[in-house]
């Protein structure tokens, strides 16, 4: 079943190409009006986006001065139309880079944040048990050490003065313990407030990081917008443009086929584009599998897609988790205690890595360790991102895909310890634990 987007789109691909169609025939009708009457009517010279007319090109023919301006000119348009689409790509790839790197930043600042959120709770609550302790000996003493004078002790009771003696002597141990755990409760309590002012300090940072990284994924999700309306440009003019330059050159009539070699262009890089990325994904499959002989084996799909449940989510992967949502050691060995910030599902290089729910592709690209990543806006505040994979997605930017559609495959790129898939749920930009997400939405995680 096709999105209503998706629909909307084929069907404002049929209105453009029928209305091309239309206006090439309108222009050669133009055209051969003005042949047959024997008249040069005055050319409009360009378009209402300052690409030039057919009729200035037909124009432009009768005058070998004109005509080499206008070749020079249309070349200049193609050549701006390529560098415009290719800087416009790599800015998006850079601002998408440095949008994962703010998001790493933030997420360090908070598992900073957490870590010493917990660390303060602990010393708080072992100067509470020091306090307690203290008090508890403070009591004992005023229980056991009687009136405090000891002559009147020893004449109001001769029978028992060896006791009270020994008692005097627990009494002088006890005190010295009591002495102790008041400096003990105090250094607790000195080392509960020194930390939670630390934290208050780390959550300030965390915070602040927190804006740099939702403006850097705006900034790069602007970015990825601005290069595909470039790419968009170009597809939509190049062909035409050069099918001008042809007739130019070759100093002939314009014919059908030239008019209708703007939509003719846009197919013919739809198909190479297409062919491009699934040759690039089987390159990646392959590099994986040589890469990883023996643990690096090819996953098939499973027989069964996972179900998509009546939430609109499903499995992002067939595979076990290997990891969840929290704080832990860095199994690498390089960052210490951390924030883990995703769930890791492992079912094996290559295995398919599916859209957790229906939604728009929303970034693409490398994060700053090297690994190769997705992302999909879900609406609501509620995003997904895909990390590790071979490729980063055979995907479009901005394309719809519907839940359980497959959007990249399982590999090991960037900072990872072998083929899996680290699945990052956000919520207005803030990673959450996913497994409890999707479970209450039927998902079986």
């Amino acid at each position: 079943m096709h999105s209503a987007s998706q629909n909307a789109r084929r069907s404002g691909t049929r209105r453009r190409t029928r209305l091309a169609a239309l206006l090439s025939i309108v222009a050669l009708a133009g055209l051969f009006s003005t042949t047959v009457n024997g008249t040069t009517a005055q050319a409009q010279e360009t378009d209402e986006n300052g690409y030039p007319t057919w009729a200035a090109v037909e124009a432009a023919r009768g005058n070998e001065a004109a005509k080499e301006q206008q070749i020079k000119e249309i070349k200049a348009l193609i050549s701006n139309l390529e560098d415009q689409a290719a800087a416009a790509q790599d800015h998006a790839r850079e601002m998408t880079t440095a949008a994962a790197v703010a998001q790493d930043a933030f997420n360090e600042a908070r598992g900073n944040a957490m870590y010493l959120d917990e660390q303060a709770a602990k010393a708080a609550e072992a100067a509470e048990e020091s306090k307690k302790q203290a008090a508890a000996m403070t009591g004992e003493i005023a229980r056991t050490g009687g009136t405090g004078n000891m002559s009147v002790e020893l004449f109001a009771n001769p029978g028992e003065a060896d006791d009270y003696l020994y008692r005097l002597g627990m009494m002088d141990r006890v005190s010295g313990t009591l002495s102790v755990s008041y400096e003990q409760a105090q250094k607790d309590a000195n080392t509960a407030l020194a930390l939670k002012d630390q934290a208050k300090v780390a959550s300030d940072k965390r915070d602040e990081l927190y804006q740099e990284a939702q403006q850097a994924a705006d900034d790069a999700m602007a970015a990825q917008q601005a290069a595909e309306q470039a790419v968009t440009e170009e597809m939509d003019h190049r062909g035409e443009l050069e099918a001008q330059l042809s007739v130019l050159e070759e100093d002939r009539a314009a014919t059908e086929a030239d008019y209708q070699a703007g939509v003719e262009y846009r197919a013919e890089l739809e198909r190479k584009e297409r062919e491009r990325r699934e040759r690039e994904e089987r390159e990646a499959r392959e590099r994986e599998q040589n890469n990883n002989p023996g643990t690096g084996t090819y996953t098939p799909p499973p027989t069964s897609d996972p179900p998509v449940t009546n939430s609109g989510w499903t499995r992002p992967s067939s595979g076990w988790i290997t990891s969840h949502f929290g704080m832990r050691s860095d199994p690498l060995g390089q960052w210490g205690y951390v924030l883990h910030d995703g769930t890791d599902f492992s079912a094996g290089c290559g295995a398919p890595i599916r859209a957790a729910a229906a939604g728009t592709i929303s970034q693409i690209g490398v994060d700053g360790y090297g690994a190769n990543f997705v992302t999909i806006n879900h609406g609501g505040g509620v995003s997904t991102s895909y990390y590790h994979n071979m490729y980063p997605t055979f995907r479009g930017w901005g394309e719809y895909v519907n839940a359980g559609d497959v959007i990249a495959y399982e590999g090991t790129t960037g900072w990872s310890t072998g083929c899996h898939l680290h699945f990052i749920l956000q919520v207005n930009g803030m990673a959450q634990d996913s497994v409890p997400w999707l479970r209450a939405r039927g998902v079986n995680v």
